[in-house]
């Protein structure tokens, strides 16, 4: 590959870099609206007492393109589940994936209450 050609290639893929990483950017920011409306979603339609974020939206390196959202909830009536996971998903195009505290793993739990935030 000759100088400039390798100059050339260096460009490009600086560009693709910086428009993979605005693209990154811009998913970030949209989650965490989406967060902010499952979390009110959450609340206020089925009187979940407490909603904690967890998983890669909180630490934002971990955070890529195709990442979900994960959200642990406490006072969720188990008969409510399945349709607070539905209008979830009719939320945004990004995948869900809602635990309830009370159901799940002791080691999940632990988890999620150490390192998650609750909102």
């Amino acid at each position: 590959m000759s100088p400039e050609e390798m100059a050339v290639f260096r460009r490009n893929l600086a560009l693709r870099q910086q428009a993979e990483h605005l693209r990154l950017a811009q998913r970030y920011e949209v989650a965490s609206q989406v967060v902010q409306s499952t979390k009110t979603l959450l609340k206020q339609d089925f009187q979940a007492r407490e909603v904690i974020l967890f998983g890669s939206l909180l630490h934002r390196e971990r955070f890529h393109l195709s990442s979900d959202i994960d959200l642990a909830v406490r006072g969720l009536d188990p008969l409510d589940y399945f349709t607070a996971v539905a209008k979830l998903q009719d939320i945004s195009s990004f995948k869900i994936d809602l635990v309830r505290l009370e159901t799940c793993k002791p080691s999940l739990a632990v988890v999620i209450t150490t390192e998650g935030q609750p909102l």
